[in-house]
């Protein structure tokens, strides 16, 4: 069952990875907003990984790393897809999982931040 209007009460923004060229033709990779409907209204969860602070903390490359899962619901819609992110709150978030919720009524997805 898709989430109810009123708990849609979040602004995402969906973006995929795209290549373009500087001045001197060098390509630059970049992140750019979908050409169609890219900032929705969502039902946003917080999800506890291994930690009660609701995330989880690596050691990496001289570097501590910190990392969040979120539960997006959508409307539902087909031009979204693992490679693209979710913007939501001023923070990243890489598509992990999209599943369908119902007949076509509304999208879970699996969201997860990195932040260095």
């Amino acid at each position: 069952m898709a989430p109810a209007a009123g708990a849609m009460d979040r602004r995402i923004t969906f973006q995929s990875f795209t290549e373009a060229q500087d001045a001197y033709g060098t390509p630059l990779k970049t992140w750019a907003n979908l050409s169609s409907n890219p900032t929705v209204w969502a039902e946003v969860t917080p999800l506890a990984l291994s930690r009660a602070s609701g995330g989880s903390e690596a050691f990496g490359s001289q570097q501590v790393i910190g990392e969040a899962e979120v539960r997006f619901r959508v409307r539902y819609r087909s031009d979204l897809n693992v490679e693209m992110r979710i913007v939501y709150g001023g923070e990243n978030y890489d598509i992990k999982s999209i599943s369908e919720v119902g007949r076509r009524e509304g999208l879970e997805i699996m969201g997860l931040r990195v932040a260095a």
